[in-house]
């Protein structure tokens, strides 16, 4: 992953930041680290391979926003927010599997492919796999990774990227 992308658009008054780092292929993975970070406080996103934070601020309060952020991926999430973060993405899952989403198709597609079965158990089942070491081994890997970083808005006060990636 790495680098990153400046927008200055002054007139906005606001500062939009995001910081991604390269996250876990596991979709099951993915996911609990996902919910991991936004039950630790953090507005988190993930995409197959990359996984991320979002935030924003008052340009004045742009470089707290930014140690903000780095916080939130500081450090791996304890045993309690893993097991609440697997509930909430197993339940996103089994959600998207009765609603029929398209993410979900291409989750089922792969696995179709992958001459594996695919059903509701089946799917319960992986996010139940996914334990607190696979999380904290998952968020390492993550964070070891070289970060990317976006700044859209009145991005005066953001610190450039290699001030933020040296925090890693």
């Amino acid at each position: 992953i790495g680098g990153e992308a400046r927008v200055s658009a002054p007139s906005t008054g606001y500062a939009h930041m995001a910081l991604a780092f390269q996250g876990p292929t596991s979709a099951p993975l993915m996911n609990v680290l996902k919910h991991s970070l936004v039950l630790s406080g953090a507005s988190a996103f993930a995409a197959p391979g990359i996984m991320g934070v979002y935030g924003g601020s008052a340009p004045s309060d742009a470089e707290s926003a930014v140690d903000a952020l780095c916080k939130a991926v500081g450090a791996a999430p304890p045993a309690d927010v893993v097991a609440k973060a697997k509930a909430a993405a197993k339940a996103e899952a089994l959600r998207a599997l009765d609603a029929g989403s398209k993410s979900l198709a291409d989750a089922m597609t792969a696995s179709i492919l992958d001459s594996c079965g695919y059903s509701a158990k089946g799917l319960a089942d992986s996010y139940d796999a996914v334990s607190p070491e696979d999380i904290s081994k998952a968020f390492g890997e993550m964070v070891k990774s070289k970060p990317a970083f976006a700044a859209v808005g009145d991005i005066s006060a953001v610190p450039y990227h290699a001030t933020i990636a040296s925090r890693f």
